[in-house]
């Protein structure tokens, strides 16, 4: 009762003390909150990167990518590579910009111009205005685009922003050779380091050596204790100083395989799908209704397919149905529609008019208007052929034939559109003719036509040989249910062992990974692994990597500072297991020394080695017939002439030498050589100092966050 006084006398301050205590709770659970919810995606020597912007950033280099690759979409892995690349663009130009301001390094207007439509153009220009076809760079090209490069009509907004993208890069790629020269262009050798070089690189050692293999002890001849794990911990513990956090993996794929009525379902209908192909009368129609790829009317030569395909393919008669084939992981049944002697290579040039609705965007006309002004066009070339180059430039909605008079070059047949190629391809050269495509009206000049051969027309009912859906419901319900019944690493592991299942390790792990062995996509995976919510021994849900369903468990956390040693110990056991064998070795040696002081006495003790005459120079610390051992090579040159020297512990075994002279090196005055080969290491090394300016920049990258 007198405690319940007391605490009603001090009613008050419980409740303050109560109420100070919650808000803390909430204002530490907002603060988490908001930490998480930034829009900062990293500080880059003080200086603070959005999302936003980040993002921007990747949209223009992933729309960069796309027009120097020619697609449409780039895949997963595509898009992780151009995130980061943007990255480490982004941190370059930070770190970098502000070591240029300090120098002065800079590029002018007249440098940049000289670079873009100079005698000599940057190779981003060259690459850009090349012809692919003839492989020809085309100065007049990039003079007419530049000409043209405030016009809307004549280059899209968006070819201008992808040539000032461009001109960014040129210009930041000269700002880096400037600086790279700058430090590489610094460096000197005296003379007196090129000679000490030179002494040492041919001044020669020969001694008389003998060793003992760590091979030559089995691995059941020594102990390895706890003691002996701390003690090499103690010792080499600096090894292992981690500067970024890493994780390790370990995982179980369900990968999803054909059940026995998969496959007969899937014979089933490839026996069905033969009989009626072959009375078919509408073939894209049926092709497309039936096969796991849409019809293809594309003309081929001799080897587009296997050669066993090819084959029977360029042999069977027009309308043939060949027996279904396995190939390239699906079940193809194919049928020769058309037999046709073709050119192989076509040319011409065109005039685009596009109009409202085709995937030219900028065109606002009518179909209707297009139509007029095409054959307006049409007119006025036919009875003046000279103006074709003149109208190709100024009335072309094909912004990259503009700039070259309307040229397309040589190209294959079958590449372009059908109507086009129809066109092109039944066409005279010479003839100059308008056609309408799903682009809008072209007003075509047929330039060229190549290299006939023979050529089929092949429609390919094709299936996927892959799990139905009820056995990747199946595989799914017994992924889960292995990841629920085995929610920690030592449950898990005992199941792998009882199922005879294959558990995969992924070790080592970055923050910045996106793949790990057996899987390419695996970035969902890295994330959970670094979550601050996942412990060490947890074990995840089903992941479905692009159709294959993983369990990963975390195996070991490693965060920023020294590794632990329980982390460490299964690396580091053949590193013990050795110091025990160069103890084991030692203790043998220099007992035969106590004893007989003869370095021959060894053999009697070793039967396998022999004494080698060699001579070693201080320089390459390679020891003829024994490999690098930079601590033996240290040793002979501070050892005394005629005296037995050892046992030495090596890296590869237990050695005693004697060391019989000294060879000086060749007199000589001329040390340009050396200087120019220790120059060339330097300027080799110089490289490193953008990493080393990276870690000075104080780097925090929240991408985790966000990717």
């Amino acid at each position: 009762m007198a405690i319940i006084g007391e605490i009603r006398k001090h009613y008050w301050l419980l409740v303050a003390i109560i109420g100070i205590a919650l808000l803390l709770f909430v204002l530490s659970d907002f603060q988490r909150k908001k930490g998480k919810q930034s829009n900062t995606i990293g500080i880059i020597a003080g200086e603070k990167i959005s999302i936003t912007e980040f993002n921007k950033r990747v949209e223009e280099n992933s729309e960069m990518q796309k027009a120097n690759s020619g697609k449409e979409n780039l895949t997963a892995e595509e898009n992780y590579q151009v995130r980061q690349q943007t990255w480490q663009q982004v941190v370059n130009e930070i770190v970098m910009n502000e070591q240029y301001d300090e120098l002065g390094v800079s590029v002018s207007i007249e440098e940049l111009d000289d670079l873009i439509r100079g005698k000599n153009p940057h190779q981003y220009i060259v690459q850009s205005f090349t012809d692919p076809k003839t492989g020809q760079f085309d100065q007049k090209a990039v003079n007419n685009f530049l000409q043209n490069l405030d016009n809307t009509e004549m280059v899209k907004p968006e070819m201008k922003q992808r040539y000032l993208l461009m001109e960014k890069a040129i210009k930041s790629d000269r700002q880096s050779t400037k600086y790279n020269n700058l430090i590489t262009k610094a460096f000197y050798v005296p003379t007196a380091f090129a000679k000490r070089n030179y002494t040492e690189a041919n001044t020669m050692a020969q001694v008389r050596i003998t060793g003992m293999s760590y091979q030559m002890v089995p691995d059941s001849a020594v102990k390895i204790t706890d003691a002996d794990y701390e003690k090499y911990y103690a010792e080499n513990k600096y090894k292992y100083k981690q500067d970024k956090p890493v994780r390790d993996l370990e995982y179980v794929l369900f990968e999803p395989k054909m059940s026995a009525e998969d496959k007969a379902l899937l014979n089933q209908n490839i026996q069905k799908a033969y009989t009626e192909f072959q009375v078919a009368t509408d073939i894209a129609g049926f092709v497309n209704s039936t096969s796991d790829n849409r019809y293809d009317s594309t003309w081929h030569k001799r080897g587009k397919f296997s050669p066993m395909i090819d084959s029977m393919l360029f042999n069977a008669p027009v309308g043939q149905v060949l027996q279904p084939t396995e190939d390239n992981g699906m079940y193809r049944i194919f049928k020769v529609v058309d037999r046709q002697v073709k050119p192989d290579s076509l040319k011409a040039s065109h005039i685009l008019v596009s109009y409202a609705g085709t995937p030219i965007k900028t065109a606002t006309r009518t179909r209707e208007a297009a139509g007029k002004l095409a054959d307006s066009i049409l007119n006025v070339i036919q009875k003046n052929p000279a103006a074709f180059e003149v109208m190709a430039v100024t009335l072309n909605d094909d912004e990259s034939a503009k700039i070259k008079l309307g040229d397309l070059g040589w190209f294959a047949e079958g590449t372009m559109v059908t109507e086009f190629n129809e066109a092109v391809l039944k066409g005279t050269v010479g003839d100059i003719k308008k056609v309408e495509t799903q682009f809008g009206y072209h007003i075509l000049k047929i330039a060229g036509k190549k290299d006939p051969s023979a050529k089929i027309k092949v429609a390919s009912v094709d299936f996927r040989m892959e799990a139905g859906s009820k056995t990747i419901e199946a595989l799914y319900n017994e992924a889960s249910t292995f990841a629920s019944t085995n929610n920690t690493l030592e449950k898990m592991e005992k199941a792998v062992k009882d199922k005879g299942l294959n558990l995969r390790n992924a070790d080592r792990l970055n923050e910045s990974d996106n793949t790990i062995p057996g899987l390419k996509i695996a970035r969902e995976i890295v994330r959970w692994s670094f979550n601050e919510e996942t412990e060490k021994g947890s074990v995840s849900n089903v992941f479905d990597i692009e159709g294959t369903y993983v369990v990963a468990a975390l195996k070991n956390k490693v965060e920023i500072g020294f590794v632990p040693l329980d982390v460490l110990k299964d690396p580091i056991k053949p590193l013990v297991l050795r110091e025990k064998k160069a103890e084991f070795l030692m203790k043998k040696v220099n007992n035969q020394f106590a004893k007989l002081k003869d370095v021959n006495a060894l053999i009697q003790e070793f039967p396998k080695i022999k004494i080698d005459t060699v001579d070693v120079s201080f320089t390459s610390a390679n020891i003829p017939n024994y490999g690098h051992e930079a601590k033996l090579t240290g040793q002979i040159f501070s050892a005394k002439k005629g005296q037995v020297t050892g046992p030495v512990q090596g890296e590869q075994g237990v050695y005693v030498f004697i060391l019989d002279q000294i060879k000086d090196a060749p007199v000589t005055v001329d040390f340009e050589n050396q200087k120019k080969q220790m120059a060339l290491y330097f300027q080799g090394r110089a490289g490193m100092f953008s990493n080393i300016l990276q870690e000075k920049a104080d780097i925090e990258d929240n991408r985790l966050t966000f990717y």
